[in-house]
């Protein structure tokens, strides 16, 4: 295997929550140096730092304090990448927005992440997943139909698409960024909002023109777009998702006893009545054998006993804890045992996409500032001024 993509950059990760740890994470899957920079007062969330934590070294560093300003800026005039997930204006007020590093360093890459951008009516706004969810449709979707003549209650979707969604997407703009840099010698700004990510997940809603007639399917009673693309509950209270698409699927469908009378253009009802006569796993394995897309319904933890799934890395599992060293006064020591998250998306023949564990919050620090040229004094003096901590929380929660 040759070395990873992303083998030499460095990136510094300022941003919380979740979509600006993603994108520093997809970029430390791929090889990038990530060091995670936050206040010794805001220790993460344990599970949101063993899921977008991965992969990082992590430091601990007020920039609030006396030289904690100085010191970041001495990191970022050797880095690659920023990453910050700041409203608009706020990262000038701390002395650390793109312009200010643009001059330090004119070859940076500057991601900005936050919810609704840096322009528009909504720039100044705070906002978290759903709030993104909300300004863009999702909800009033997830209700129902999206004819304002029909209104509904809103429901929020539970699972957070456009955290995940945005920080892969602004990875994505920080590679490229990256590769016009080795074309063209200079650095830019990138920015990634969840509002945006939300409009353009949600793209075939928003998509018309003259004459066009809106069929669109939504809320919780919703199964499927047709009898052929539906969920269908089966005999063991179990579900599948049935995908018959084209011709030739219909056909092979057709050639099955069970489903020997059923035409193109069958009632739900019928082909329900026939599910609920044997099994999921039953209808998936005859179905699949002969080349009918089908899946049964399971919770993630149905995901993770697979084995299939473990070797080729969907979920991965690792002792996690807090191992000693000579910075163990201001690390966490408790040992959180066998950790599960979800793998690497992809598959790259000539590069061996490892996962690492996350880092001990603040762990990393004095080894990382002193990689920037921090003297030891100079981290003394942090030490004493508390811009960098003597001891860190015991525990994440």
């Amino acid at each position: 295997m040759n070395d990873l993509p992303l083998d030499g950059v460095t990136v510094l990760d300022l941003c919380i929550v979740l979509a600006g740890p993603t994108c520093g994470r997809t970029l430390a899957q791929y090889g990038a140096n990530v060091i995670k920079v936050d206040p010794d007062f805001r220790p993460p969330q344990l599970t949101p730092w063993l899921d977008v934590g991965r992969g990082k070294q992590s430091i601990a560093l007020n920039l609030g304090k006396p030289g904690g300003l100085d010191t970041f800026l001495t990191m970022a005039g050797k880095a690659d990448v920023v990453l910050e997930g700041f409203r608009k204006g706020v990262a000038d007020r701390l002395g650390i927005g793109y312009q200010t590093l643009k001059n330090l360093n004119p070859e940076i890459i500057y991601g900005s992440i936050n919810c609704f951008g840096q322009e528009g009516p909504w720039q100044m706004r705070p906002g978290f997943e759903q709030n993104a969810q909300a300004a863009t449709g999702i909800q009033l979707r997830n209700a129902g139909v999206s004819d304002p003549q029909q209104p509904q209650r809103p429901r929020p979707a539970t699972f957070t698409l456009n955290d995940y969604g945005t920080g892969i997407s602004a990875a994505y703009a920080v590679m490229l960024a990256l590769l016009d840099r080795e074309k063209t010698g200079r650095g830019q700004k990138i920015e990634a909002a969840l509002s945006y990510t939300s409009a353009t997940i949600t793209g075939p809603y928003h998509v018309d023109y003259p004459g066009y007639s809106r069929r669109d399917l939504g809320g919780p009673g919703i199964r499927g777009t047709d009898s052929f693309n539906q969920l269908y509950e089966c005999a063991n209270d179990s579900w599948i998702f049935l995908s018959v698409s084209n011709s030739d699927e219909l056909l092979a469908l057709q050639s099955i006893p069970s489903f020997s009378n059923v035409d193109s253009h069958p009632s739900s009802h019928h082909l329900q009545d026939i599910f609920l006569t044997n099994t999921s796993t039953h209808w998936v394995s005859l179905l699949s054998s002969a080349g009918i897309p089908v899946a049964i319904n399971k919770y993630a933890s149905g995901l993770h006993r697979e084995e299939g799934n473990r070797r080729r890395g969907i979920v991965v599992e690792r002792t996690y804890g807090n191992i000693p060293n000579e910075e163990e006064n201001i690390k966490g020591s408790r040992h959180w045992g066998d950790v599960t998250w979800p793998g690497n998306p992809v598959v790259m023949s000539e590069c061996d996409l490892v996962e690492v564990e996350p880092p001990s919050f603040g762990g990393d620090t004095n080894a990382i500032l002193k990689s920037f040229g921090i003297s030891d004094s100079e981290l003394a003096n942090l030490r004493a001024s508390d811009t960098i901590p003597n001891s860190l929380p015991k525990d994440l929660k």
